[in-house]
């Protein structure tokens, strides 16, 4: 109800006389005065929803299950989905089906839904918390701060629904620490380079390196998923036979919606894979974000588009989830005092580019950096350095050809590590490349024309370094 009322809100607004202003005014501050004009003339505003969601919920059948607070939340979030229709970062919303909400939330612990000691008050209830989660020292730390408010969630576990109460605190995390005081995460003070991929992220610090592949404990089982969704498939036109033609064709207009026992079996033992799944991949991804911020929390990265890895490689991000290991690492990288910086790839092209100052356009299946100055490495591993030595959105080439003669040792070794044994077992993806034990060819080049190219390179790499402090 409150989506589809802000959404016709929205189409008010586009179809205004002020709106068709705005969009011919070339003057910015003209142009931001007609869309006010817009949004205040057909109520399509946060607060005019959340007045909007206190007037139905007072008025019919709402009122005796949801407070004010959980009213205006709820429209809060219709507004913010129907936002980003408004601003092009979405084609469409999407409406809630008759499972329900999974979530609610109030807006502050004095009224509606509250916390008090060991329970939840809302509308009534006393909901108290399980007694044998009392003594573990993160809810202790959690509990001891105050609280700003409460969310209740509902997750699906083993086809049963379990209904959890999320403290939202005020101070920081809980910091684990092992029997002599040490933290039992520590933190790293090196500057650290990564390379993310659609399924595989290079890190390299000053002392350490690592080519991986993301969440590679998690193995989809497709086969066992396919299968599923073919039965599912066929229950749903078992128990839904108006909905199809002669010919098994679906009838426009005409929705499934009857589900037999055996399908909502279906659909639990489905939904039951991919949580845990979901459950294992973020684990996995909190687990290699530690090791990151061992080593460094000051993170370089690209800034890359991940909707565009959907598109190109969607069962893969499916699997890997590359986007969500980057937003935990930049949680844990800003508590720790650090950050992860991304600079433009325009700007960079660290794929491209080499020590010798040359640029080098590869292919997507070329997956080793070989340059004619000598330089062979991984072409991730190769990246991932070359990120550690950009600030302010330029490549430091002299810092990186100054520091490479130390760093080539330990990325090669990291390449053979991944190359050869990966922590799986299973063989190694065809983007971490055919490792190669010498810099260059599988012959041992001669030693002469290795030392006339470093001096080449060199005075190349120093006119470099001139011209950008000339810029």
């Amino acid at each position: 109800m409150l989506l589809g009322e802000a959404r016709k809100r929205l189409s008010l607004v586009r179809q205004s006389i002020w709106y068709t202003k705005a969009k011919k005014s070339s003057n910015k501050k003209e142009r931001q005065a007609h869309f006010a004009a817009a949004r205040q003339a057909h109520g399509f505003s946060a607060y005019a929803l959340e007045a909007f969601a206190d007037k139905i919920r007072r008025t019919t059948w709402l009122g005796d299950h949801l407070d004010s607070h959980v009213a205006q939340k709820l429209a809060d979030r219709a507004f913010d989905a129907v936002q980003k229709v408004a601003f092009g970062k979405a084609r469409k919303v999407r409406f809630k089906g008759k499972r329900g909400l999974h979530s609610l939330e109030g807006k502050t612990n004095a009224a509606c839904i509250r916390w008090r000691e060991d329970r939840v008050l809302w509308n009534g209830l006393e909901l108290p918390m399980v007694t044998d989660v009392a003594h573990d020292p993160v809810i202790q730390h959690g509990l001891s701060s105050r609280v700003k408010y409460v969310r209740l969630v509902r997750k699906d576990i083993h086809g049963h629904s379990r209904y959890y109460a999320q403290l939202v605190c005020e101070g920081v995390p809980y910091v684990k620490r092992n029997e002599k005081g040490e933290r039992t995460h520590p933190i790293g003070n090196e500057t650290v380079g990564l390379d993310i991929g659609p399924s595989t992220i290079a890190i390299v610090g000053n002392t350490q390196a690592t080519l991986t592949r993301f969440a590679d404990e998690v193995v989809r089982d497709h086969k066992k998923i396919r299968r599923l969704q073919r039965k599912q498939d066929r229950q749903r036109r078992a128990n839904n036979p108006e909905c199809y033609d002669e010919k098994e064709r679906a009838i426009k207009g005409k929705h499934p919606t009857k589900k037999s026992r055996h399908q909502l079996e279906t659909e639990a033992v489905l939904r039951e894979l991919h949580r845990r799944e979901t459950a294992h991949r973020k684990t996995l991804h909190g687990q290699l974000a530690n090791q990151v911020i061992a080593i460094g929390t000051r993170i370089n990265t690209e800034k890359l588009s991940y909707k565009a890895f959907q598109k190109m490689f969607g069962r893969s991000i499916g699997v890997r989830a590359p986007k969500l290991f980057l937003s935990i690492l930049t949680r844990k990288a800003e508590s720790a005092g650090g950050g992860v910086e991304k600079f433009s790839t325009y700007h960079t092209a660290l794929s491209q580019v080499c020590l010798c100052g040359q640029r080098h356009k590869k292919r997507l299946s070329e997956r080793v950096h070989a340059c004619d100055c000598g330089v062979v490495m991984q072409r991730d591993l190769f990246s991932a350095y070359l990120a550690k030595h950009v600030e302010n959105e330029r490549l430091q080439a002299a810092s990186a050809y100054e520091h490479w003669q130390g760093a080539e040792p330990l990325l090669r070794t990291a390449w053979q590590q991944a190359y050869n044994q990966p922590a799986s077992g299973r063989p190694a993806p065809s983007s971490f490349g055919t490792y190669r034990s010498q810099s260059g060819s599988s012959e041992k080049e001669s030693l002469p024309e290795h030392e006339a190219r470093d001096v080449v390179v060199m005075a190349q790499v120093n006119a470099r370094a001139c011209e950008s402090a000339k810029v």
